[in-house]
Order: C-alpha cells, then sequence, then structure tokens
C-alpha cells in the first residue's frame, strides 16, 4: 500500500506539470481556440492578458498544493493515533450519540481520532505545528521551513477568503502590502513545493521512527506469540 509521504510526494510533484499549461505559448493556443473549446457565454473564459492567466494558474495550482499538503498533516495525524491510541488526549468527551453507531472497539477509536483530527486541522498553521511540537514531538524542521509554510496558510486564505487581497497578517510578512492583488509567481508556487516536500519528508521519517516501526514491530511480537 503507497504510504502516506509517496502519496503527497507523488501530489506535489504534479504541480510541476500543472505549472506548465502557465507558459505563454499555451495561452496563445487557447486563445487561437476558444471559439471552439468553451461554450459560447457573457462571462469571458480566459483572461484578456497573458500575465493575469498566469497568475490564475499559479493560484490554482498553489491552492492545490496547499490541499494535498494539509491532506497529508491531517492523515499523519489520524495514522499515528490509529496505530498509538493511548496518545489520544484524556480530556476530550464523546457524546452518546456519537457513539449510537459505534458496534465495535475500532469503530469507536475511529470516531474519537477523527474527532481530534477535525478539531486540529482547522487551526491556523502555528497552532498546529505547536501540535506536532508539543503533543506528538514532531518538529516542522528550521524556523525558515516553519515561516515559509506559516506564510503559504495566509496566502491560501487570502486566495480563499479575501478574493486574492492580502490581509495585514500576510502582508508582514510578505512582498504584497496590505489590499494589494496577490500577484503569485509560477517560481513562488514550485518554492512552495520544495518546502511542502521537506517539510512533510521530515514529519513522516519522525514519525515513523518514534511511533509507526514501533507498532509494526509491536504487532509481528503479538502475532508470534
Amino acid at each position: 500500500m503507497e504510504s502516506l509521504i509517496d502519496r503527497v510526494i507523488s501530489q506535489l510533484d504534479t504541480l510541476v506539470p500543472f505549472l506548465a499549461v502557465s507558459h505563454k505559448e499555451v495561452f496563445e493556443i487557447i486563445q487561437r481556440h476558444e471559439a471552439d473549446w468553451f461554450p459560447p457565454n457573457e462571462a469571458q473564459p480566459i483572461p484578456d492578458t497573458y500575465r493575469m492567466y498566469q497568475v490564475q494558474v499559479s493560484h490554482a495550482a498553489f491552492l492545490l498544493g496547499y490541499s494535498y499538503f494539509e491532506a497529508f498533516l491531517a492523515d499523519m495525524v489520524k495514522q499515528i493515533y490509529q496505530t498509538q491510541p493511548s496518545m489520544l488526549p484524556a480530556e476530550k468527551e464523546l457524546k452518546f450519540k456519537d457513539l449510537l453507531d459505534c458496534d465495535s472497539y475500532d469503530k469507536v477509536l475511529l470516531l474519537m481520532v477523527n474527532k481530534e483530527v477535525f478539531a486540529l486541522i482547522y487551526n491556523s498553521m502555528e497552532k498546529i505545528i505547536n501540535y506536532f511540537d508539543q503533543k506528538l514531538s514532531i518538529h516542522f524542521g528550521d524556523t525558515s521551513d516553519r515561516q515559509d509554510i506559516i506564510k503559504a496558510a495566509l496566502l491560501r486564505n487570502c486566495l480563499i477568503h479575501n478574493m486574492a487581497r492580502a490581509d495585514s497578517r500576510l502582508a508582514y510578512v510578505s512582498r504584497w502590502s496590505e489590499g494589494s492583488f496577490i500577484d503569485l509567481e509560477p517560481s513562488e508556487v514550485h518554492s512552495f513545493g520544495i518546502v511542502g516536500r521537506r517539510i512533510s519528508q521530515n514529519i513522516y521519517q519522525q514519525a515513523e521512527t518514534k511511533f509507526l516501526i514501533q507498532s509494526d514491530l509491536s504487532a509481528s511480537i503479538n502475532r508470534n506469540k
């Protein structure tokens, strides 16, 4: 079965051919075939200028890559707790109605794990990093990588929730001033992909050493008893 790290690396690798679509030659081909490829519509299907087209492709590629990375974090936490359930926070509670459909220990465990992961992933990236640090003793890497992934999270939020304009938090850590349009470059998306790969590999190696290998070893010992 494909490991989580193999999956996320493969997914981030798909950003490279995706970004190739941002080349000017591709834009010119689309312009020539616009009437054939797109149905008639009052709204213009592609931007007027190559620069705006390039930015739109960069936005789409970045958001896709960030989603891959975020899913990796969630699934990594899920895998750790499923193999090491004793690490689940003791203070969390389950409602009776949530347990009615659980007819086995495994379903109760999955419910508990999903509840914890769901609560985690909707936090800010700073809080997610602190969670990995404090709860799991897994570290994202050096200060530069942490700052880059925090900036990526702020960028994602502005693209999704602020009409692709920088807010005060993103302006503080990036080249964009508050209220300015985020004219993201393909090279910046490539840089995010490199950081995402590095952090993912770092996290997976730590988790594998501390939790996953130990779990596999314990399971093997139990089977041989």
